[in-house]
């Protein structure tokens, strides 16, 4: 285990954790009390653990180059922003949710709701890419080994 990078173990806890808050902020539409501060929990969780996995991303980065060469620099980099705006979107719409705290105003959560739609499709995006670069180099790596007479 201490050769394999924890990226890819970390990585579900915000993936599962920003998708349900993202649920819950939905839900707080139209059942406040309990929904609203689940949400608020699951979206503060989710950031948190994203902030731990993509701190992480640098160990997977070493392996992946120990591992695959340098084919793979140009997908890390698409994921690696894609992780970035997801957690700056998440990032906001928690802010937004503090200061909707102190200072109600109708126009914040609405907002919120919206951000946490779209950091949830930059979140999918950010997977997809993660994904799409150990699947194609995985079979990429076995495909060169493969002897073609």
């Amino acid at each position: 285990m201490f050769g394999t990078p924890l990226h890819p173990l970390l990585v579900h806890f915000p993936i599962a954790l920003l998708i349900v808050g993202t649920a819950f902020q939905i839900i707080a539409v139209w059942k406040k009390d309990f929904f609203d501060k689940a949400a608020l929990l699951l979206l503060s969780l989710g950031f948190l653990s994203g902030i731990i996995a993509y701190l992480s991303g640098d160990g997977a980065e070493q392996f992946a180059a120990s591992q695959w060469g340098n084919g793979y620099r140009s997908i890390v980099h698409i994921h690696q922003a894609y992780a970035t705006v997801t957690l700056l979107l998440f990032g906001a719409a928690i802010g937004l949710r503090l200061i909707n705290y102190f200072f109600k105003r109708k126009f914040i959560m609405p907002l919120v709701l919206i951000i946490c739609l779209t950091g949830s499709i930059t979140l999918a995006l950010t997977g997809h890419y993660g994904g799409e670069m150990v699947y194609i180099q995985k079979h990429a790596s076995s495909l060169n080994t493969l002897k073609i007479d």
